[in-house]
């Protein structure tokens, strides 16, 4: 299997081609199997002259612009790098379009795929939210070092491919690559017995947003082993007539003992400062039927203070 990442500009001209600036890629044997060979290759831009906001904060644009490369030669490099491979994958289902559309305008051959994985939609189905996720948030939810910098298209192919190792068969299934495939199935959560868990206070702040955004409250601990799992994004119940929800749910993982639920309680003090406490109970009938609750009302997409920010599909 071929990960592939791409780096491109939009420009400001009339042409609307997706200028590619560089192509990054690994070989694995499987998702976050072992890397087995690399690619990487800077293309020297000769299509727009300006850089859309994107791609003028891309960290490796200079190499881009001294690059002795043309897409053609790029292209030529990278399909015999390729080989016979037939599966691909990357983070988000539109690099291979993008590939295309460039092989397209400067007439050269396109590679020839048998299946494509978009490991963005396949992760957000393990999770079991609807939400596509950014490269970098799901890289910190599986706790990848943050060793390279993201917005580099070879350093992007390794995350994506190392954030494959937590992707199941399921997962990758062609009904869950469809765009309009159904709802993905919820967690199970881990049957083994835990002591009842300390509360955590978070706060105080100004807003309840921030009570769910800090990292305290986003952090909650695997209650058997103690490592921290992430919370992505708070589930809530709307109160009746308009007043602020106070009890929010979110599962978490733990590699190693399984999914938990992380219940966090609001209160505004007399100070008008929000507090929240954090908790992991057991799970029980009746916190199922909340939970269940809590899914069919709104949601809370919490953003980290890390503020990696990039196109869409990252």
């Amino acid at each position: 299997m071929i990960v592939l990442d791409l780096e491109w500009n939009r420009g400001y001209d009339r042409n609307p081609l997706n200028e590619i600036l560089q192509i990054g890629a690994v070989r694995v044997e499987r998702p976050g199997g072992p890397v087995l060979s690399a690619f990487n290759a800077y293309i020297k831009p000769a299509v727009h002259k300006k850089f859309d906001r994107g791609a003028s904060a891309l960290p490796e644009l200079r190499a881009s612009k001294e690059s002795p490369l043309d897409f053609p030669a790029a292209m030529e490099a990278f399909r015999a790098w390729c080989g016979e491979e037939a599966e691909f994958a990357s983070w988000g289902g539109g690099d291979l379009d993008i590939l295309a559309e460039s092989c397209t305008y400067w007439g050269v051959e396109p590679l020839t795929s048998q299946a494509f994985y978009d490991f963005q939609r396949a992760f957000s189905h393990r999770l079991g939210v609807g939400q596509q996720l950014a490269l970098w948030r799901a890289a910190e939810y599986c706790r990848v070092p943050d060793i390279f910098s993201f917005h580099n298209a070879l350093h992007d192919a390794l995350y994506t491919a190392i954030v494959g190792g937590w992707l199941r068969p399921e997962d990758l299934a062609p009904e869950v690559q469809n765009p309009c495939a159904c709802a993905p199935e919820l967690p199970a959560f881990s049957a083994l017995p835990f002591p009842p868990q300390p509360r955590r206070r978070i706060g105080p702040f100004a807003t309840p947003q921030q009570v769910l955004d800090a990292r305290p409250a986003r952090k909650p601990p695997c209650p058997l082993c103690g490592e921290a799992g992430l919370v992505i994004r708070w589930h809530f119940v709307h109160p009746r007539r308009g007043a602020p929800p106070t009890q929010y749910f979110s599962p978490f993982f733990c590699p190693e003992h399984g999914w938990f639920l992380c219940r966090l309680t609001l209160a505004q003090g007399q100070d008008g400062l929000w507090r929240g406490r954090r908790s992991v109970p057991a799970v029980t009938p009746e916190l199922e039927r909340e939970y269940a609750a809590a899914l069919t009302g709104g949601a809370h997409v919490c953003r980290s203070s890390r503020g990696k920010r990039r196109r869409s599909k990252h």
